[in-house]
């Protein structure tokens, strides 16, 4: 293609944000400690203390994925989207914890986080029908 000069270019940031309106999943940042909903999917982010690894909310949850630094150490502060078995991005967030947890359909889906440093990380995993899937991605 030829370029004459007087195209416009924008910025990745504003047209991936200017998209909200034709479909495209928006991330939204989850209160640490709060049930929200998102996309139509109750989530949580969590796990930060004892109280909160002990509150029995977080084991009404399908699905638990902790994130984790090299030492094994939890690690929080993490973007993720969240797709199904089909590949569709089901959701988007921005969690301050280091568990997410979601109330998925039972189900295959797919998950890919990235850290403050710019690491990433993906993982296929489960949703049960019954109790709870947990998966572990560790940023080394």
């Amino acid at each position: 293609m030829r370029r004459t000069g007087t195209e416009t270019f924008l910025p990745m940031a504003l047209v991936v944000a200017g998209m909200g309106a034709f479909g495209v999943v928006q991330a939204q940042e989850l209160a640490v400690d709060a049930e929200m909903t998102v996309s139509g999917i109750d989530v949580a982010c969590t796990g930060v203390g004892d109280e909160a690894n002990s509150d029995a909310r977080w084991a009404t949850y399908a699905v638990r994925i902790e994130f984790a630094g090299p030492g094994g150490e939890y690690l929080s502060d993490v973007d993720l989207s969240v797709a199904d078995d089909r590949g569709q991005m089901i959701l988007q967030a921005h969690c301050n914890g280091p568990w997410f947890l979601a109330r998925l359909e039972p189900g295959r889906y797919e998950i890919e986080a990235t850290s403050t440093s710019g690491l990433t990380r993906s993982a296929r995993f489960s949703a049960p029908s019954h109790g709870q899937s947990r998966t572990i991605l560790r940023f080394r």
